[in-house]
């Protein structure tokens, strides 16, 4: 549902609150389940010192996969990205 200060009591001078926004991502990652052609994998690229977990919860809700990355670069990425897609052909 779209926000507004009226239906997000924590929000603050009118931006909406860290658990509105998680609600809305987990609810969005839901519908992505719903969809059975769509492999979701979640790349958490946060660190340990600021790691939220919110990477690992919208995964779970997408019923997609987890993977942490501690070294975030665009090999590592694709690395991810290739050893975890399914192809058509397969």
């Amino acid at each position: 549902h779209a926000f507004t200060p009226s239906t997000d009591p924590d929000s603050k001078d009118g931006m909406p609150s860290r658990k509105f926004l998680k609600d809305e991502a987990l609810a969005c990652a839901k519908k992505l389940a719903a969809v059975k052609e769509l492999d979701v994998v979640v790349i958490d690229t946060e660190d340990v010192f600021t790691r939220t977990g919110i990477a690992k919860d919208i995964a779970t809700a997408a019923s997609g996969k987890y993977v942490h990355l501690d070294k975030t670069d665009s090999m590592s990425v694709a690395h991810v990205a290739r050893e975890n897609v399914q192809h058509e052909t397969e």
